[in-house]
C-alpha cells in the first residue's frame, strides 16, 4: 500500500510540474508578442502612440499592380512581415473614382495606406488632372473622419507619357506631409524590366520588394 502511495505522489508530481512548466511557456509567448508589437516604431509620433495604447487597425487600399506572377502581393507580404498590427484590404481594379470611402470607414481604422491609384487612373484615360483632384478628395473624406492616411506614389514605368503623368501627380502631391513619392527609388528605362513584367504590368520579386521597401521606410523606423 505505501510502494503505490508512493508511486502516486511521483505521478502527481510529476503532473504539477509538467502544468507549471506549461503555464510558464504560455506566459513567456505572450510576453514575446507583447514584445513584437512595442518592437514595430512608427515614424509619426501620433500613430506610435495609438500603437502602444491599442491594437492598430489599418486599411490599405490595394491594386492589381501590387501582385507578382506568382500572385503574391504587397498586401500579403506587409500582413506577415508585421503581424502584431491587423491589416485590412481594400481593393481598387478601376479608376480612383470607384474607392468606397464607406467600405473603408466601416472598418473603423486608425490608419489607411493607400496607393495613388495612378496606373489605375491612367489605364483608365483618367485625365492628370482629375486624378490629382480624386486622390485629394479621398484624402479629404477620410481624414474628416480622424483617420490618418499615407499615400505612397505607384511604381514608374519605362513608358514616357505615364511617366509625365506621374511627374504631375508628385507635382501636385509633393508638398502634401501625406504622399510619398517612389519614382526616384526605382531604376528607369530599361532596368525596370527587372522589376515588372511590361505585357501583364505584374510585378517580379524584386519589385515587390521594392515596393514593400518604401512602405516600410515612409512608415516605420
Amino acid at each position: 500500500m505505501k510502494n503505490i502511495m508512493f508511486w502516486l505522489y511521483v505521478v502527481i508530481a510529476i503532473l504539477l510540474i509538467g502544468l507549471g512548466y506549461y503555464y510558464w511557456q504560455s506566459k513567456v509567448t505572450t510576453s514575446d508578442e507583447v514584445n513584437q508589437t512595442k518592437n514595430v516604431t512608427f515614424n509619426d509620433k501620433a500613430l506610435q502612440k495609438k500603437n502602444k495604447d491599442q491594437d492598430m487597425d489599418i486599411v490599405m487600399i490595394s491594386t492589381p499592380y501590387q501582385v507578382t506572377d506568382n500572385n503574391n502581393s504587397v498586401y500579403e507580404e506587409l500582413k506577415d512581415r508585421y503581424d502584431s498590427l491587423k491589416f485590412t484590404e481594400v481593393m481598387v481594379s478601376g479608376a480612383s473614382d470607384q474607392v468606397d470611402i464607406k467600405k473603408i470607414t466601416s472598418a473603423k481604422p486608425d490608419l489607411v495606406i493607400m496607393d495613388a491609384l495612378t496606373l489605375n487612373d491612367f489605364t483608365e484615360n483618367v485625365s492628370a488632372e482629375d486624378h490629382n483632384k480624386q486622390i485629394l478628395d479621398i484624402i479629404d473624406k477620410l481624414e474628416a473622419k480622424d483617420i490618418t492616411v499615407r499615400v505612397l506614389g505607384t511604381r514608374p514605368s519605362s513608358d514616357k507619357d505615364f511617366n509625365k503623368y506621374q511627374q504631375a501627380e508628385e507635382k501636385e502631391l509633393v508638398d502634401s506631409n501625406v504622399y510619398t513619392a517612389q519614382s526616384d527609388k526605382w531604376q528607369s528605362d530599361d532596368a525596370m524590366n527587372d522589376y515588372y513584367h511590361k505585357d501583364s504590368q505584374l510585378l517580379t520579386r524584386k519589385g515587390l520588394n521594392r515596393w514593400i521597401q518604401t512602405i516600410t521606410d515612409s512608415l516605420f523606423k
